[in-house]
């Protein structure tokens, strides 16, 4: 994702997913409710873009485009490219079945900064799960000057055009291609695990694959660092190592982020 737009996926914790279904005519497929958020192991995923518009970002094109002027005097560096929403969802067993909605990144900020008052869709995007030799979690924290900024989280953004060919979203292309832009790291240079980590959080949906480093984790950290020295402009600041879930921390990881860790750390 391009670096302007990287990074506004997540969830400000003081902001919470209402009630509202929405007035669109989108059919969505409401994912199960959970007592709390929620990762699972899951074998695959079909996702794809669907041919409609977002109804909500029509109706409040006003309000929107009004949004956007006042978002952009504030940060200059927003970008307003394409994005693809999470509208269709459904686990059907092991396999996670996604259909996106084309739209824009002004109407995506709207919608995540006014509370997300259309609850027919989902942020879904994809994450990068990197794990150490020893198995211990690496979360990037965002750089200052961000929606984000002091949030630590799995690399990953936000769907966009480069992952779509026809009507198929490549998720492990977005996926490996945000880790290499974020990181430095190739994921051909991990070992992948199969399948993939499906985390439902409120609004957000984090469909993330796990890859397994050789490097322990001090030495996989300072690789990380010294390839963001190297970059004249970046989107991460730190890097985290979780070594156990009593590292979790609710102040600056996002709640995806949280219950990911719960999972992979619970043992």
């Amino acid at each position: 994702m391009d670096k302007e737009i990287s990074g506004d996926f997540f969830v400000l914790e003081a902001i919470l997913m209402n009630g509202s279904k929405g007035n669109g005519t989108e059919m969505t497929l409401e994912l199960p409710p959970t007592s709390e958020d929620n990762s699972v192991r899951i074998a695959a995923c079909k996702l794809v873009v669907d041919a409609g518009p977002w109804a909500f970002a029509e109706r409040c094109a006003s309000e929107i485009a009004q949004h956007w002027q006042r978002a952009v005097a504030e940060r200059p560096k927003l970008f307003n490219g394409t994005v693809f929403i999470l509208r269709d969802h459904a686990l059907m067993g092991d396999v996670f079945e996604g259909r996106f909605v084309r739209s824009d990144f002004k109407s995506f900020l709207y919608w995540r900064e006014m509370g997300f008052p259309d609850a027919s869709v989902r942020d879904g995007f994809g994450s990068a799960v990197i794990r150490s030799a020893e198995g211990h979690v690496l979360l990037g924290r965002q750089t200052s000057g961000n929606l984000n900024a002091g949030l630590a989280y799995p690399p990953g953004g936000l769907i966009d055009t480069r992952d779509v060919s026809g009507s198929a979203i490549d998720i492990d292309a977005s996926i490996t291609r945000e880790l290499t832009e974020e990181t430095g790291l190739a994921a051909a240079e991990m070992a992948r695990t199969p399948g993939y980590l499906l985390t439902r959080a409120g609004p957000l949906v984090s469909i993330g694959i796990e890859l397994r480093s050789a490097l322990p984790a001090e030495a996989l950290r300072a690789c990380i660092l010294s390839n963001i020295a190297t970059q004249s402009a970046p989107e991460l600041a730190d890097i985290v190592i979780v070594r156990s879930s009593d590292q979790i921390d609710t102040d600056t990881f996002p709640r995806h982020a949280r219950a990911l860790l719960r999972l992979l750390l619970s043992a």
